[in-house]
């Protein structure tokens, strides 16, 4: 339930209603505005969706292969129905995402600043700690001496984990969340009038335009 929006389906597979191959992300709205975010004061055609609903299509999405065909499907009731709705809301969504794309966009560009920067100063300073070994390794040796270079071994190589993180492992998550807004971008979106109960798998309104060089 995504406030008063009822959400089809559950996790798996099977549980997912298909239409014309594709796995159907559907939500039921009892009014247009419970998609948004109440608490948004842009105006109604700029508004975000609401937090509730973003997770559940970009969970929903995460939960299957990018190259699986998904689409959307809003219900909603007929008294609301219009061609101004159906371009609105669909709207809404490429917006809402495409804004969360650019956001990821830039979080990952951040990211990569930032393990440059830390690459560069880590590295010197790990020069410096080694040529401060080189330099203990010509004194006398003792537990002092020891301790020291040990311990310059340790710190140096350690002030390099955080970039070399970044560059391993830190950049996936953020790829993998532009990505999903991607698939999210190139999915169909259907605005329709009724409930899921009432909707058959054979409407005519899911099915594929003809294209008029096959006429």
């Amino acid at each position: 339930m995504v406030l008063g929006i009822d959400i089809f389906p559950k996790n798996t597979d099977a549980l997912y209603r298909k239409i014309n191959g594709k796995l159907m992300i559907e939500l039921e709205l009892h009014t247009t505005m419970q998609i948004f975010n109440s608490f948004d004061p842009a105006p109604f055609h700029e508004k975000e969706l609401d937090p509730e609903a973003e997770e559940y299509i970009y969970n929903t999405v995460g939960e299957f292969p990018l190259k699986k065909p998904i689409g959307i499907v809003i219900y909603v009731p007929p008294s609301e129905i219009d061609t101004e709705t159906k371009r609105i809301l669909k709207e809404a969504i490429i917006n809402h995402f495409s804004y969360r794309k650019v956001l990821t966009e830039i979080e990952l560009r951040r990211l990569f600043q930032r393990g440059r920067r830390n690459l560069t100063i880590a590295t010197f300073f790990l020069f410096f700690c080694l040529l401060i070994i080189r330099l203990l390794s010509t004194l006398k040796g003792g537990l002092i001496n020891t301790m020291l270079s040990e311990g310059l071994t340790i710190i140096g190589w350690v002030a390099m984990w955080e970039p070399v993180y970044v560059f391993l492992y830190g950049w996936w998550p953020i790829v993998q969340k532009r990505n999903i807004y991607r698939k999210i971008l190139s999915m169909d979106v259907n605005v329709i009038a009724g409930s899921p109960s009432k909707v058959k798998l054979t409407d005519p309104r899911f099915l594929p335009k003809k294209n008029p060089a096959e006429n």
